[in-house]
């Protein structure tokens, strides 16, 4: 979701960082030129939130449609002091400072998306005010989602093979921090492979707002962020055990951390496959805690 800046002739409004964490302070500068004699009567800055997130809902007749939901929040408001007549040419500046609430993160992903911006109006005696504003990107370090570092590893052999996640660097996922490790593969049965990969994905999951909204349903989302090949074509053969080490790039940034909220969830995983043609892929999945923030 890209925010378009507010334009407005003689005011501009300023972030001392184009990045702020989640529960950090932000410093806002305003500054305003008058082009005419007028007064600043008072005025506003504003920290906002827009929000979509796309849902799954189920006709009458049973077909089925995305309806994406649309919302803005105001998260925190400074009010700007009046500063009385102002003389063509003459510059006005004020610095207040918004508070960026605990728990809110900059998303861009396929369902979810979550964008920020800075907005500044002045109100003057005579004619319509200015607005401006400006993006910003709310970074968080997702404390409060830690505790899937503890979590186990899910299987599917596909009854080919048991895959495992080995060595791992860190369950902690940072932008462009790689991810080492080993894959190892275990056959149940002779067979072969068009190779071995390790995805890093992107896990949305947005529930069905029950009961007001009785056609919904949950809907959910996967998005390879990146891949890695770990091996090329393969003999699998039972009793003979494959290591294979790997090296995995995260972007730069990260388009969302690991988050919890009432309408959607964002899920990190690490996945190791391994590709069969026209069969099942064994596959194992490992859950990483995403941060966005150092």
């Amino acid at each position: 979701m890209v925010t378009a800046p507010l334009r407005a002739p003689g005011l501009t409004v300023s972030a001392a960082e184009a990045t702020v964490e989640a529960g950090q302070p932000l410093e806002v500068t305003v500054r305003f030129a008058a082009d005419r004699p007028t007064e600043v009567t008072g005025g506003q800055v504003e920290l906002v939130r827009h929000g979509m997130v796309a849902h799954a809902e189920r006709g009458w007749m049973g077909a089925g449609a995305t309806v994406s939901l649309r919302r803005s929040a105001v998260l925190d408001r400074a009010d700007v002091d009046p500063a009385g007549p102002l003389v063509a040419g003459q510059h006005l500046v004020r610095s207040v400072t918004l508070a960026v609430p605990a728990g809110e993160a900059s998303v861009d992903g396929y369902l979810v998306q979550q964008a920020y911006a800075v907005r500044a109006r002045l109100d003057v005696s005579h004619g319509r005010g200015a607005e401006a504003g400006t993006a910003v990107r709310v970074t968080s370090r997702a404390a409060e989602r830690s505790w899937v570092a503890d979590t186990t590893a899910v299987v599917d052999d596909a009854g080919v093979a048991v895959l495992g996640i080995e060595d791992v660097t860190g369950r902690r996922l940072s932008g462009g921090v790689p991810l080492t490790g080993t894959v190892t593969v275990t056959p149940c049965r002779t067979g072969r492979a068009r190779g071995v990969r390790v995805e890093l994905v992107l896990a949305e999951q947005v529930p069905a707002r029950s009961p007001e909204m009785p056609l919904e349903e949950d809907r959910a989302a996967t998005t390879v962020v990146a891949t890695a090949a770990v091996a090329g074509p393969l003999d699998l053969e039972p009793g003979a055990v494959l290591r294979l080490p790997f090296t995995l790039r995260p972007p730069l940034p990260l388009p969302a951390p690991s988050i919890s909220a009432p309408e959607f969830t964002l899920r990190w995983l690490l996945r190791a496959v391994v590709d069969r043609p026209r069969r099942p892929d064994p596959t194992t999945t490992l859950e990483l805690w995403a941060a966005t923030a150092p």
